[in-house]
């Protein structure tokens, strides 16, 4: 509802009110750019002398893997699930927002939201997840921001090594070994389906 909000917001004010918000909300927002530097908190694998693995340490259990270490079925399903407009958009989906917003009303409660992939990397690698507008404005700014700097492969790469998958689990490739015991370029069809479906509720 807070991303229909400022979509609302910036139809009714217009041009100007919209800019207004733009430049006021953009002031001491980090650079986009020093993603271009993208090392995530990865794990640390010790080695015996035989070469055998006998310990793991990290903060966030992520193992950063290449677009095409991924299989094209677990990006399709991804795109499904979060962002079937991701190559069409330009970090923001107005047309989500409003079907998100008439999904939301006939329920009565929120089960929708209208964000994209670029907004969750947005608030997952610079924000916190409060759930207050000044953060959603914020969120919109740099994610049209990660657009102009950024090809889509590029953000799609980024999301996919970056988002939380549940039970400790941070990027496809640990999220593939953690729940199925293998790396992400062997998932099924069927594995790909529920991997590209925990990060709506990954605690459950």
């Amino acid at each position: 509802m807070l991303g229909f909000a400022f979509f609302l917001l910036c139809t009714i004010t217009g041009a100007g009110g919209a800019a207004y918000i733009f430049y006021n909300y953009s002031q001491g927002l980090p650079d986009v750019r020093q993603l271009r530097n993208y090392e995530p908190s990865t794990i640390t694998q010790l080695y015996s002398d035989q070469n055998e693995l006998i310990a793991e340490f990290y903060i966030e259990k992520r193992i950063v893997v290449p677009m095409n270490k991924i299989p094209k079925l677990l990006i399709q399903a991804t795109l499904a699930v979060e962002d079937s407009n991701f190559y069409n958009h330009f970090g923001i989906d107005p047309k989500a927002i409003f079907r998100a917003m008439i999904t939301n009303i006939k329920a009565g409660r929120v089960v929708e939201g209208g964000s994209t992939i670029t907004q969750q990397l947005s608030k997952t690698m610079f924000l916190t997840p409060q759930k207050k507008l000044e953060r959603k404005i914020r969120e919109a700014i740099l994610s049209i921001r990660l657009e102009q700097v950024f090809s889509k492969e590029e953000i799609l790469e980024m999301y996919l090594n970056q988002i939380y998958y549940g039970h400790g689990s941070y990027g496809v490739e640990a999220a593939s070994r953690h729940y199925f015991g293998k790396s992400a370029k062997q998932l099924s069809i069927e594995e790909c389906a529920i991997i590209a479906a925990l990060p709506k509720a990954p605690n459950n």
